[in-house]
Order: C-alpha cells, then sequence, then structure tokens
C-alpha cells in the first residue's frame, strides 16, 4: 500500500469497526447456545492477538471461561464447546487446521474470516461466518477481528456489556482520528525520533502487552523501523542490560511506552529505571473509556506513526 492508502486506512478505522460489528449483528444460524460451558479462540496473526484480548475482557464481562488458545485445539474441546476460528489477513492454514479439530471433537463453530483457506473450509461444513474484506488495509486488522467476536458472545448470552464497549471504542477512534487529522505533529514527532534506530516497545497488562504488539509489527513491517517488544526494567541488572542494548545497536535504541488507565500496580519504579537505560523514551498515552477503547486507540496510533514513517521513507 502506498503512504497514502495507509493514512486513509487509519481514519476508516473507526468505520470498519462500526461495520463488522453490523455484520456480526446479521448473521443467522448461530449455534445454540443451550449446553455451551467454554469457548475458545483459534487463531494465529491479529486472530491470535484478538483472542488474547477477548479473553482478557472476558474476565471482566463473560458468563462461562472463554481461552485464547492461538492454533491449538486443546483435548478437553467437547460439545460443550464453542470454537471461533479467527483469521482477518487471508490465508490460515494452522487456525484452519485446529477448527477442524475442535468441529470434529463436536465443538460448536463459528468463523471470523476473510478470503481464503478458513473461509472456503466454513463455507464447506456450512459455518456461520462473519466476513472481513481482505482489502481493508493494516488499520483494519485487528479491530475487525476482536469485534464480530464480542458480539457474537453477547448474542448468544455468553458476555454482557459488549455492545457498549464497541459504541465507546468507536467513538474514541473517531476523536483520536479527528485530533490527528487536525494536527499530525505529534505523530510526525514520534516518527522523527524513530528513524534510524530500533524502537523496544513496553506495555503493561493485557492491554498494554497487545498494543505492543500491534506496535512491533506495524512499525517494523510497514514503517520499516526494527521493532521488538520488551517490559520495562525492574531493578539495575534489567538497566544494565538495556544499557548494553543501547550502546550496541548503530544508531541508538528508542523506548516506546504505551501507558493506558489498565495497568498493574507498581509500575512507576520501572519506568524511573528505562530513564537511566536509553536516551530517548517516547511515552504514549491511551484514552478513552473502557479497556477496549484504550487498546485501539494505541493501535490507531501506531498504525498512523508507521504510515508517516514510510511516507517519509518515500519522499
Amino acid at each position: 500500500m502506498t503512504p497514502e492508502e495507509l493514512l486513509e486506512a487509519v481514519r476508516h478505522l473507526p468505520d470498519l469497526v462500526r461495520d463488522i460489528a453490523v455484520a456480526a449483528s446479521d448473521i443467522e444460524d448461530l449455534p445454540d447456545r443451550e449446553g455451551i460451558t467454554e469457548v475458545i479462540i483459534l487463531g494465529t496473526g491479529p486472530g491470535r492477538v484478538a483472542g488474547d484480548v477477548v479473553e482478557a475482557l472476558a474476565e471482566f464481562h463473560g458468563d462461562v471461561p472463554v481461552v485464547a488458545t492461538g492454533a491449538r485445539c486443546p483435548s478437553w474441546v467437547g460439545e460443550g464447546t464453542l470454537a471461533f476460528a479467527v483469521s482477518s489477513v487471508g490465508e490460515a492454514p494452522a487456525a484452519t487446521a485446529a477448527a477442524e479439530l475442535a468441529r470434529s471433537a463436536g465443538a460448536r463453530m463459528i468463523a471470523v474470516t476473510s478470503e481464503g483457506e478458513l473461509d472456503e473450509w466454513a463455507t464447506r461444513h456450512e459455518v456461520p461466518a462473519v466476513r472481513v474484506d481482505p482489502d481493508s488495509g493494516p488499520a483494519s486488522g485487528l479491530g475487525v477481528a476482536i469485534v464480530p467476536v464480542l458480539v457474537l458472545l453477547e448474542r448468544l448470552g455468553l458476555a454482557s456489556g459488549m455492545s457498549r464497549l464497541i459504541s465507546g471504542s468507536a467513538s474514541q477512534l473517531d476523536a483520536r482520528r479527528r485530533a490527528i487529522d487536525e494536527d499530525h505533529s505529534e505523530i510526525d514527532a514520534i516518527a522523527r525520533d524513530l528513524e534510524g534506530r530500533v524502537a523496544i516497545v513496553c506495555g503493561a497488562g493485557a492491554i498494554g502487552k497487545n498494543a505492543a504488539r500491534r506496535w512491533v509489527q506495524e512499525l517494523d513491517r510497514v514503517g520499516g523501523i526494527p521493532a521488538v517488544r520488551r517490559r520495562l526494567p525492574v531493578n539495575s541488572e534489567d538497566v544494565a542490560t538495556w544499557s548494553r542494548l543501547s550502546e550496541k545497536v548503530t544508531g541508538g535504541v528508542v523506548a516506546v511506552v504505551l501507558r493506558h488507565d489498565h495497568e498493574p500496580e507498581g509500575l512507576t519504579g520501572g519506568h524511573d529505571l528505562l530513564g537511566e537505560s536509553v536516551s530517548t523514551v517516547i511515552e504514549v498515552s491511551a484514552t478513552g473509556d473502557g479497556a477496549l477503547a484504550q487498546l485501539l486507540d494505541l493501535v490507531l496510533v501506531a498504525d498512523a506513526v508507521a504510515a508517516a514513517l514510510r511516507a517519509a521513507s518515500a519522499a
């Protein structure tokens, strides 16, 4: 995608979230709720991250256990299991294989899929599916993988409050998008600090961890910046490790710290130690009401920074 197409995809993320929520609300022939005792989410790439996020949200809003297993079908899957097979990025052989194992074990199945192997599998086995536009761009990947699962959990009476979370998230994405469109200087400043350096992204708790995954992916694959995810330093040994890394990397290291309202307690010391370890620390704070809104807010900023880096390299 061109830099202009990337930025346009970022601008459309709020609408994509709303549209996929409507699509999930409209699908028919859902499995029977009676007898479902647990939910598993099978997926790779954005589908794997989406599963981890839904699992975290279900701790607060779910009525049955929700477990994200990646591309693994646990041995305990059976007739009381509802399995979501999730892939928003085309071919997904590992997720499709896990979905077939779950179906063979008697699980009730739902797919969230774009074009590709998983979509063909769902059609062949008459599995109800929410279909994702494969051309909607990188900014859509995580949001459109999470939202349908939340909608369907609520429709089946397996979780509550999901519609409110999604509505609040779309509103927050609108607000962040407008702010970026009105003043791109913060995004451009982050991009300038990252150019020619290695990014180490830190985020605490389920929201920070999964947002950091997205930042690493987008900085590396879209922005062309080497990036890794790492926890905050907790003691002098960690400080020494960070310092050695910073000294050895040509061009230096930038720490990107993702902040949100759902962080575990006791992180202040780690943030202070980080300032002793690297010369440049970029702190990005999420806004929005609720965990999902803040996660997707951080995701949108990551996509905007990656697009700005791509544009700078193309100039």
